[in-house]
């Protein structure tokens, strides 16, 4: 029996030989200098081996529409950086695109991707702020604004309407991307006014004002007078404290009396507050008072003027009231309040001439009610009256009676 015999045939590939290749291979990268019209694409392609050429499909959906010039990307085996620049694009639009490589053996398509193209740069973004350290004369204003990426200025309008008339020097607020704040220190004003303002900003895109605001500058005062009348005030009775304030725009501002009782060893306390007129002037009335006090007046503002301290006297009271007694003579007597037992009282008499002349002198009395009581003979006709010194370490000062007639 024959064996049988199996015959093999073997493929050798001469050293050198060319291998069949495919398709090559597109990868889509991202866009860069992204501006309003233009952008750079890119991407890598493979040729596989093969002569290859490639372009980007783009548009502003994923159908494309647009296409840039084939570029020859090589035969050789391995990735190549692809790369194409767009111009001619429509501002702030989503744009699509794709890489896109060709050879012999077939056409490869990369992703799809998107990119943007910038907005189309408008007039500066311009708010208008608060109105901060404002005085009497002068604030200083503040706003944000954008200047959208073109050199941009701005200044400030303001008056004591809307239509302003004033404005401040322009300045630069640069050419960023981004809001920045600004200010100016305007001066010269009025006191106690308001004023409108607003921010102006300007490129070579357009003019945008910001929003109208207000604020009132403070009142200026600069000093009070002040007096009491009458002074002094009888006791338990009262006065009439009136003054003027100096200053701007101290028309209507308020006005606060202040007081400290004798012996003045607490603090002062409010009696009470109004508004100055027009032209500054106030009054105040006080009272009871049953000794001497203290008085001041100041304002009510945040610039701070005080008065003077005005001290009001306080006069006992006399009382006086004349009777008849036995052999032609008059009984002068009457109260004193308060009661002051250390006190002294001196009946007076009139002269020819006008003139008050002592007579005589006594002490007083303790008198029911806190009160103190004198008394005095007379037998002469003429015009009297008794003063009396309370000595009570000057809590009070002398009062004085009504006159009264004697006669035979």
């Amino acid at each position: 029996m024959r064996a049988a015999v199996l015959t093999v045939a073997l493929l050798v590939v001469p050293a050198g030989a060319a291998v069949a290749a495919g398709p090559p291979s597109a990868t889509t990268g991202a866009a860069t200098s992204v501006t309003q019209s233009g952008a750079t694409l890119s991407g890598t392609v493979d040729p596989q081996g093969m002569a290859t050429t490639y372009r980007f499909e783009y548009g502003t959906s994923s159908s494309y529409g647009l296409q840039t010039a084939e570029v020859d990307a090589g035969a050789g085996s391995g990735a190549v950086d692809a790369s194409a620049n767009l111009s001619g694009l429509t501002s702030d639009t989503t744009y699509h695109y794709r890489l896109v490589a060709t050879n012999a053996a077939g056409v490869t398509r990369g992703s799809d991707r998107t990119l943007k193209t910038d907005a189309r740069p408008g007039p500066p973004g311009a708010t208008t702020g608060s109105a901060r350290t404002v005085s009497a004369v002068a604030a200083r204003l503040s706003a944000s604004v954008d200047p959208n990426g073109r050199a941009t200025t701005y200044h400030f309008e303001y008056g004591t309407t809307t239509s302003y008339g004033k404005r401040t020097a322009d300045a630069s607020a640069g050419s960023g991307q981004s809001a920045r704040s600004v200010s100016a220190t305007i001066s010269g004003l009025s006191s106690n006014t308001r004023y409108h303002y607003r921010v102006v900003a300007g490129n070579d895109a357009g003019v945008t004002r910001g929003r109208d605001r207000s604020f009132v500058t403070l009142r200026n005062p600069r000093g009070i007078t002040a007096s009491a009348s009458p002074n002094p005030a009888v006791w338990s009775g009262s006065t009439t404290v009136s003054g003027k304030v100096s200053g701007q725009g101290v028309g209507g501002a308020a006005v606060a009396l202040e007081r400290q009782d004798f012996p003045f060893g607490g603090p002062f306390y409010l009696v009470g507050t109004k508004r100055a007129a027009g032209n500054g002037s106030f009054s105040f009335k006080v009272g009871p008072l049953w000794a001497m006090a203290r008085l001041r007046v100041t304002t009510r503002t945040t610039i701070v003027a005080a008065s003077p301290i005005v001290e009001v006297r306080n006069a006992v009271r006399v009382g006086l009231r004349p009777r008849r007694v036995s052999g032609g003579r008059v009984r002068l007597q009457g109260a004193v309040s308060p009661a002051v037992p250390n006190g002294r009282a001196t009946l007076q008499k009139r002269s020819p001439r006008g003139r008050w002349v002592p007579m005589r002198r006594a002490a007083v009395h303790a008198l029911s009610g806190g009160r103190s009581r004198y008394r005095f003979t007379v037998r002469r006709r003429g015009a009297y009256r008794v003063v009396v010194l309370p000595r009570d370490n000057f809590a009070h000062v002398h009062g004085t009676s009504r006159e009264v007639s004697v006669r035979r």
